[in-house]
C-alpha cells in the first residue's frame, strides 16, 4: 500500500514538474500573440491616421501617388513601445481599393521582434472608405442612368453654390429632354438650356458613358456603410412593408440616413446583373408634408433599393439615391437643395421630371451633399464587414 502510494505520488510529482515547464512557454507563447495583434490593430489604425491627415509630414496625400512611401508600402518596420519599454513592430501596406473613395490596409504585427528567434506574427486587413460624395460630390444637381425627361414648370439649377466647383445642371447616360417651362442651368452662367456631351460645364449633359457615370454610383461597401448608420439610428427599413412604403403627414420622415433596403435586405444584384428578383426590390413614395421636422424641411439623405417616387410639395436638403428608377413629381413649391440620383440598375424606364403644373425646384448644394444631415463620416473609417484577422499568420 505504501510503494503504491508512493508511486502515485511520484507520477503526480513528475506530471507538476513537466506542467511546471510547459506552462510558462505557453503563456510567453499567448502574450506574444497578443501583443501581435494589438501592434497589427496598432498598424490599421495608424494608416487610417495617415489617411486622414494628408498634410502632416507623415501623413498620406489623397488621392494615393503612384509610389506609396515608406513606411505605408510595407517595406519598413514601425517600432511600438509603452510607457518608453520596446514592444514590437509592424509593417503596413497602403493601396488602393477597388473603388475611388477606398483603400485597402494590411498591417503585420511582430512581437517581440522580426529577427527573434521564438517570434509571433499576425496579420489584419481592411478596407477603409470615405462618404463617397465628400470624396467625389455630384457632378451635377440630377443624375440618371438611362434617359430623362424634364417636363412641366421645373428648375434644376447649379449656379448658386460654386464651393465644389462649377458643376453642369443635369447628367444621364441616355438622352435628355427638356419641354414645357422647364429650365435646366449649369454653372456656366448660361440664360438659356443648352445641351453638350463634350467638355466644360454646360446645363444638360447627355449620353454620358457608363464609366464615366460610374465613379458617381454607390457600391456595395457603400451601401453596407449607410445601412450600418440607418440601423443605428433606427432609419432603417426592410422586409415586406418595404414593398409598398410611403411617406406622408401620417408616416413622416425622420432626418438623418433614411436607409429602405430590400425586402431580403440583400443588396440589389450582390450577386451579378439581374439576380435579385423584381418582388425584392423596394417601392417607396414621398408626399408632400412628409417632414418630420418641425422646420417643414428634411436634412439627410435618402437611399432606396428600389425604386421612388417624390410627389407633392416636399422639402429637403440632402441626397435622394434610388438604385432602381426615380419618378419626381415634386410641385407647389416644392424643393430639393443638394442632389438627386436615379442608378436605375435595371434601365427599366426613363427618368421623368415634372411638376404637374405647378413648380418645383432642384438646386445643386455641395454642403449638403457631402454631409447630408451631418452624420456622414468625413474621414476614412472600416468598412463594414471588411476587418479581417489572417488566420495561419501567427
Amino acid at each position: 500500500m505504501a510503494l503504491l502510494a508512493l508511486l502515485i505520488l511520484a507520477t503526480l510529482v513528475v506530471s507538476f514538474v513537466l506542467l511546471a515547464t510547459s506552462e510558462p512557454l505557453i503563456a510567453t507563447n499567448q502574450k506574444l500573440v497578443a501583443q501581435a495583434r494589438a501592434l497589427a490593430e496598432s498598424g490599421i489604425e495608424r494608416a487610417i491616421w495617415a489617411l486622414n491627415n494628408p498634410t502632416d509630414p507623415n501623413g498620406l496625400p489623397n488621392p494615393l501617388p503612384g509610389t506609396v512611401p515608406a513606411p505605408y508600402d510595407g517595406s519598413a518596420a514601425i517600432p511600438l513601445s509603452v510607457n518608453g519599454t520596446y514592444v514590437g513592430s509592424v509593417f503596413v501596406t497602403v493601396s488602393n481599393g477597388a473603388n475611388a473613395n477606398e483603400r485597402n490596409v494590411a498591417a503585420v504585427g511582430w512581437a517581440p521582434a522580426t529577427t527573434a528567434s521564438a517570434a509571433a506574427r499576425q496579420k489584419i486587413q481592411a478596407t477603409v472608405y470615405q462618404f463617397l460624395f465628400k470624396a467625389s460630390p455630384p457632378p451635377a444637381a440630377l443624375l440618371t442612368r438611362g434617359a430623362m425627361n424634364v417636363d412641366g414648370q421645373v428648375n434644376i439649377d447649379s449656379r448658386a453654390d460654386l464651393t465644389c466647383g462649377a458643376r453642369d445642371g443635369t447628367w444621364s447616360t441616355g438622352a435628355t429632354s427638356v419641354g414645357g417651362s422647364a429650365d435646366v442651368y449649369g454653372a456656366d452662367g448660361n440664360s438659356t438650356s443648352n445641351q453638350s456631351a463634350g467638355p466644360g460645364v454646360t446645363d444638360v449633359r447627355q449620353l454620358v458613358t457608363d464609366s464615366a457615370f460610374s465613379p458617381f454610383v454607390l457600391k456595395s461597401g457603400d451601401l453596407d456603410g449607410l445601412k450600418a448608420i440607418a440601423k443605428a439610428n433606427g432609419t432603417y427599413f426592410s422586409g415586406p412593408s418595404v414593398k409598398t412604403l410611403t411617406f406622408n403627414s401620417g408616416n413622416k420622415l425622420p432626418n438623418g440616413v433614411v436607409y429602405i433596403d430590400t425586402v431580403s435586405g440583400d443588396n440589389i444584384d450582390k450577386g451579378g446583373p439581374g439576380t435579385t428578383p423584381t418582388p425584392d426590390l423596394a417601392n417607396v413614395t414621398i408626399q408632400g408634408a412628409a417632414e418630420a421636422d418641425p422646420s417643414g424641411t428634411f436634412s439627410g439623405m435618402i437611399v432606396v433599393a428600389g425604386n421612388l417616387n417624390i410627389s407633392g410639395s416636399f422639402h429637403m436638403r440632402g441626397i435622394a439615391y434610388a438604385v432602381g428608377t426615380l419618378v419626381l413629381a415634386a410641385g407647389g413649391g416644392g424643393q430639393l437643395d443638394g442632389a438627386v440620383i436615379s442608378q436605375n440598375i435595371r434601365n427599366a424606364s426613363a427618368t421623368t421630371v415634372d411638376s404637374g403644373g405647378t413648380s418645383a425646384t432642384f438646386n445643386f448644394n455641395c454642403g449638403y451633399v457631402s454631409n447630408p444631415g451631418g452624420q456622414m463620416p468625413q474621414t476614412f473609417t472600416v468598412q463594414p464587414g471588411s476587418y479581417l484577422e489572417v488566420s495561419g499568420s501567427s
